[in-house]
């Protein structure tokens, strides 16, 4: 790229990822610098992405300083960081001792935090991306270089490795948060402690199954001088809701501290154990004053830590979440309307309004351009694969995939729906499916028959499912008879035995779509 050569002295123009590893390019002043070539799928979105990037300081972050762009390719140069990756750690040492990862994982969750402050999501965090410099600093570098180029390749056809490392919401082609960078970091360390990847496979696809339905081993049943504190820690970060792991890298850089403070610490010794038991009764009652206090104070509203609202009009909707997570809150109702000249999924509205104060992780509902499809496919009795490609193909997306055994459905093959077919709705909504694993290989006395939630409220059926043992994943859907919050649908369906832990999709009305069918 011409511009590039006249500001740096360019020996190489190399592809993503290659750049650390060979021939470096040196500014005029004498500095040297990376460059990187990328071909994003959305080069305008990248490159907005690169302003915020550029502006990240932190020890351990890579810093982009300049970028170009040629056709569709997008040139970047940033500071060169001098070390090794975390994969060539583990391929020399296996795992490291609980305390070395736990202090790894934390500097690496501080770069995140650095990122997630600015609105970015590194959508690649893996060993790769981590490189430890000379000094022992652990570094992320690649940020938003993977999802720029259209993510992970998740196809049967595709390595394993290629899922090693991605969230589950990446998997089932949902928007990514700051949250889905905890989900990887926290494989990473999972790695690092276990000396081993929570799941692998035959191929990607497989992998990302397991990312979106399969139970984590306890890392202490791998490596039983995990503390019990770092082992919470994993596998928080490793849940498979968004919303049940670190809200961003600040979250989990803390709770890291936290436990490393701890291990430092060490346990009480009997003097000071003896003397914390006579000084508790006074304590005791100490505290319980002050949280009657606390009380009074917390109910008027006294400590709701109130942050400023950012402004997602214009911006796509993969972008607003981004945003909106980054500032401490989360997207709440999406409601879809026509605009002529504007693409499917751009903000036109949001309440609150931008630049207002609202409590820290409150929901910022928007109105974005959608327009109705035809009726939402049947996909019983199709392979997954199939139903995927008909939900594509009617303009809408395969939301959660949930596996159950069926003895009366051959293994792969689809069970249930949600939304049933015949509804329509905006461009890009979710359908979930449950796919049959084929006859239970024995009887299970922990499985458990998913209770009917069709009727209540988005609260109660949440309320019910997590009270029977299940996860819960809840879509938003337009429909012509149910008022706006109640769930209309559900799947797995009520009376299907599932175990604990088995993630259902409920389907919450909007109430009726505001925009006709598409003829």
């Amino acid at each position: 790229m011409a511009g590039f050569e006249e500001t740096y002295r360019v020996v190489a123009d190399l592809p993503a990822g290659d750049a650390l590893k060979a021939q470096r390019a040196l500014t005029a002043d004498g500095h040297e610098v990376v460059v990187k070539t990328v071909k994003p799928v959305a080069p305008d979105l990248f490159v907005r992405g690169l302003a915020r990037l550029s502006e990240v300081r932190s020890p351990h972050n890579e810093h982009v300083l300049a970028w170009e762009t040629q056709d569709r390719y997008v040139a970047l140069a940033a500071e060169p960081v001098r070390g090794v990756d975390l994969g060539h750690v583990l391929a020399e040492a296996g795992s490291r001792s609980p305390q070395a990862a736990a202090a790894l994982a934390a500097q690496a969750a501080r770069g995140l935090a650095a990122l997630h402050g600015r609105g970015v999501v590194h959508g690649g965090v893996r060993p790769t991306t981590l490189l430890r410099d000379d000094a022992g600093t652990v570094v992320l570098v690649d940020a938003g270089l993977a999802q720029a180029q259209g993510g992970a390749d998740l196809s049967e056809q595709a390595p394993p490795r290629n899922a090693a490392y991605v969230s589950p919401e990446e998997c089932l082609g949902r928007p990514l948060v700051p949250a889905s960078d905890v989900y990887s970091l926290g494989v990473v360390l999972y790695q690092l402690v276990t000396g081993r990847l929570p799941f692998d496979g035959q191929n990607a696809f497989t992998v990302a199954e397991d990312h979106v339905g399969a139970p984590v081993i306890a890392p202490r049943r791998l490596n039983p001088a995990t503390p019990a504190a770092l082992e919470a820690v994993i596998l928080r970060a490793l849940a498979k809701a968004p919303d049940d792991r670190y809200a961003s890298g600040r979250e989990l850089a803390a709770a890291l501290d936290d436990e490393s403070q701890a291990t430092v610490a060490g346990p009480p010794t009997a003097t000071a154990a003896a003397s914390r038991r006579r000084v508790w009764p006074w304590i005791a009652a100490a505290v319980a004053a002050l949280v009657v206090v606390l009380g009074v104070l917390w109910a008027a509203g006294v400590f709701a830590q109130k942050e400023t609202v950012p402004n997602v009009v214009g911006a796509n909707l993969t972008s607003a979440q981004a945003t909106v997570a980054g500032a401490g809150f989360k997207l709440g109702t999406i409601a879809y309307q026509e605009a002529v000249g504007k693409p499917q999924g751009t903000v036109l509205s949001q309440s609150p309004a931008a630049g207002t104060q609202a409590k820290k992780g409150a929901a910022i509902a928007v109105v974005a351009v959608g327009a109705t499809v035809q009726a939402v496919p049947d996909v019983v009795g199709m392979t997954q694969s199939a139903a995927a490609g008909a939900i594509t193909a009617a303009g809408l997306s395969l939301g959660h995939v949930a596996q159950v055994y069926d003895a009366s459905a051959p293994a792969g093959t689809v069970t249930d729906q949600a939304p049933n077919a015949g509804l329509t709705a905006p461009a890009g909504s979710l359908v979930a499916i449950t796919v049959s694993r084929g006859p239970a290989p024995s009887a299970s006395p922990a499985a458990a028959a998913v209770p009917n939630v069709v009727g209540q409220s988005e609260a109660q059926a949440t309320a019910a499912l997590q009270a029977a043992g299940f996860a819960v994943v809840v879509d938003r859907f337009p429909s012509p008879s149910a008022p706006a919050g109640t769930v209309t649908d559900q799947t797995p369906a009520a009376g299907v035995f599932a175990q604990p832990g088995t993630t259902v999709t409920v389907v919450a009305s909007t109430g009726p779509a505001t925009s006709s069918p598409a003829p």
